[in-house]
Order: C-alpha cells, then sequence, then structure tokens
C-alpha cells in the first residue's frame, strides 16, 4: 500500500483540508486570531507577485473585509503531496464571492467572483497540529457584476448572515458552547 494513503496519512490529510475550511470560516467571518491560531504558523509568508509577505501583514490587510458586508469563500480540488513526515504541498483551489458596496457614479452594489489558487506548503511543528508555512496566492479570474438588489432584500422568512456574532449559526455554535469557528 502507498504510505501516502496509510492510516496516519489520511488522519493528516483531513486536518490539512480543516486548515483550509477554517481559514475560509475566519477571512469570512472577519476572525484575524483564528487566522494566526488556526491557519497560519506565525512565521509564515503570502506570495501574492514574487515579494513574499508576513503573514502578519497580510492578516492586517485582511481587514479591509470589515468593509465587504459578505464573503463566501469555498475550497475544491485539493491535492496533497508529502515530501516527508512533517510537511506536505497543498494545491487547492477557492472560488470568492463578495458583494462590494455601492460605489461611484451609477452607485450599484457589485458581486465579484475571485477564482484563486493556493500552493500551501503545511507543516507540522512542535505542537503537533498542521499549519500553513508558506502560501503562493494565484490569482486566475475576477468577474465584476452590478447586483440587482430587489432580488437581495430582507424578508422575514430567513436568517440573513452576518459577518459577527450576530450570525445565527455562530450564535448557535456559543449556543451549543463550541467556539465560533
Amino acid at each position: 500500500m502507498d504510505a501516502s494513503w496509510s492510516a496516519e496519512r489520511l488522519s493528516d490529510r483531513l486536518q490539512i483540508q480543516e486548515v483550509l475550511h477554517r481559514y475560509c470560516a475566519a477571512i469570512d467571518r472577519i476572525q484575524p486570531d483564528a487566522l494566526m491560531a488556526n491557519v497560519f504558523h506565525a512565521d509564515a509568508t503570502i506570495d501574492k507577485s514574487g515579494a513574499p509577505v508576513a503573514v502578519a501583514t497580510f492578516v492586517a490587510v485582511a481587514a479591509r473585509h470589515s468593509g465587504v458586508p459578505s464573503t463566501s469563500h469555498m475550497m475544491s480540488n485539493f491535492f496533497i503531496d508529502f515530501f516527508d513526515h512533517d510537511s506536505a504541498f497543498m494545491e487547492s483551489w477557492c472560488l470568492a464571492l463578495e458583494r462590494h458596496p455601492s460605489s461611484g457614479p451609477e452607485n450599484r452594489t457589485v458581486d465579484r467572483i475571485y477564482r484563486v489558487r493556493y500552493g500551501d506548503r503545511f507543516e507540522r511543528r512542535s505542537d503537533g497540529r498542521w499549519r500553513i508555512g508558506a502560501r503562493t496566492f494565484v490569482l486566475d479570474h475576477v468577474l465584476s457584476v452590478a447586483t440587482d438588489f430587489t432580488l437581495d432584500q430582507p424578508d422575514e422568512g430567513h436568517f440573513r448572515g452576518q459577518r459577527d456574532a450576530g450570525d445565527p449559526i455562530i450564535r448557535m455554535r456559543v449556543r451549543l458552547g463550541l467556539p465560533p469557528a
């Protein structure tokens, strides 16, 4: 049997995938502390253009999301290759949807759809947890579409998602004694 599919490696694969899912939740809920605690090693770097920056710089910039009323990051197509016992490379695809508030002369809300790929070097260090040590971020495509606000008006029959502790799912997690994400 290929060692990359042993019971231990299957567990490692699931732990690594969960790190990316926690990345999506932390970005969508604007939780910079969760990014640092659950996703990245403190000395991690992110490279978007050939000039890697410290993850702390990226996390600070991610705070810009507070001006974006709603986002949804969805991960798919994971490829994981282990290159030693505590190191792995993962290529993954992400589709990010962002609602941007009205601006410009037309004063129309815009939805942006980003298709990106991540190349992540994962490391399991002394605490035994997998986290990202280095990320290469590739932007493949952006689609920007003016929205029809009449389709997105709150109604009495549905919860509305929020990017903070007021979100119905976060409130449910807290009621169950679970952390927010």
